[in-house]
């Protein structure tokens, strides 16, 4: 198989893809001799017949040249100003420190959490912290191998890049990220058909980071590919509170403690969804009030943000359950009290308390009634 150089190519292979107009199989050629709207003629390697070949207009690849927030932004810089995540901060820096110390680039990372969890946040501070040429794409956007191509050849050494919902990626298009990740290299087939040739190219060393929100849409071959996988945990209400006073302080606005409190206890769990709250009392502050955030301008302010379904069904004590498991529990548990099949003054509730270690998982949480519930409280005390 002939090998050749990044460094050496005068332009890299412009891989194309069009479907043949007999059977509609989807045939890859090498363009880079192309004019702007010319058309050949070419054989189908899936039906043998002759078929014409062109080049469709590109759609630009949306990748971004830096993981760097904006300056303003009230997203941490380091590890340590990140709030929460402790187990998997620890990995990281232990990671980071190592690589460092070897003068090499990070091994391959994937980042697994809900959305909003904060994965693209340790993203940038890895970048940071690395200080690396960071770039970020999303898995959607990179449609066929070309797309992939292009971007892994633009890497320079010791770059990061940053694949969002990498599990999205087609399948055909993932299989040429395992040599690149295993290796450093790439290899590009050629024309088609008895003209058909692999080359392969020499990529320089570089990290990828992808974030998922599921393991389970990973598959095994890419999975195995990552030399460190952590999940993201889930965040106390201590944790989303103190993310929730760095907040308000980003945007100049002064909140109380309880207020804080609140809004952390009415998120979903995550910090995304804590901004967003603070941000809708911000403005009921600014407009309704005299611009600070107090308990009752956040009670009343949040209350606007509660559905009719969850104003009839279900009280505050879904509070930093996930949204997510919360529809989980919902559909496991028909919409009705577990205990006596009620459908009214509904209630996540705990199996094993959070004080005690419970989880804000699926298979700690049960539907109970407000009477079920009041009496399962009075026969723990």
């Amino acid at each position: 198989m002939p090998e050749r150089s990044v460094a050496n190519l005068n332009k890299p292979p412009r891989l194309a893809t069009c479907d043949c107009l007999n059977c509609g199989g989807g045939i890859e050629f090498d363009a880079s001799d192309f004019a702007e709207d010319e058309t050949r003629t070419a054989e189908c390697p899936h039906c043998h017949k002759e078929t014409s070949i062109f080049v469709e207009r590109e759609k630009p690849v949306a990748i971004s040249n830096s993981l760097t927030p904006e300056p303003e932004s009230p997203t941490p810089k380091s590890l340590s100003d990140f709030i929460g995540q402790n187990r998997v901060k620890a990995r990281l820096e232990l990671a980071i420190a190592a690589a460092k110390s070897r003068g090499e680039p990070l091994g391959h990372i994937l980042l697994i959490g809900s959305p909003g969890s904060g994965k693209a946040t340790l993203a940038n501070i890895i970048n940071r912290e690395m200080r690396a040429n960071g770039k970020s794409i999303s898995g959607a956007a990179i449609e066929k191998a070309g797309d992939l191509c292009g971007v892994l050849t633009n890497l320079e050494e010791g770059d990061l890049l940053f694949i969002e919902e990498i599990h999205r990626l087609r399948r055909v298009i993932e299989e040429y990220l395992y040599p690149a990740m295993d290796d450093f290299k790439m290899d590009v087939i050629i024309d088609q058909g008895p003209n058909a040739r692999s080359v392969r190219l020499n990529l320089p060393r570089f990290t990828l980071i992808g974030s998922t929100t599921s393991k389970d849409e990973i598959t095994r071959n890419l999975l195995s590919r990552f030399q460190i996988v952590e999940s993201m945990d889930d965040y106390s209400i201590d944790e989303l509170t103190a993310i929730a006073r760095r907040f308000a302080k980003s945007h100049k606005v002064e909140i109380d403690e309880d207020a804080a409190a609140k809004i952390a206890r009415m998120a979903d769990g995550t910090p995304l969804d804590v901004l967003n709250r603070l941000r809708h009392v911000r403005d009921y502050a600014h407009v309704k009030g005299n611009g600070k955030i107090t308990l009752e301008v956040t009670e009343v302010a949040l209350k606007m943000l509660v559905s009719s379904d969850e104003k009839e069904y279900v009280s505050d004590s879904r509070d930093a359950i996930p949204s997510a498991v919360r529809r989980e529990v919902w559909r496991r548990d028909g919409g009705k009290c577990v205990k006596c099949g009620s459908r009214k003054n509904l209630e996540y509730d705990h199996i094993i308390p959070v004080s005690q270690g419970g989880s804000n998982t699926a298979r700690n949480i049960e539907l109970l009634c407000e009477a079920c519930n009041r009496a399962k409280s009075d026969l723990i005390q």
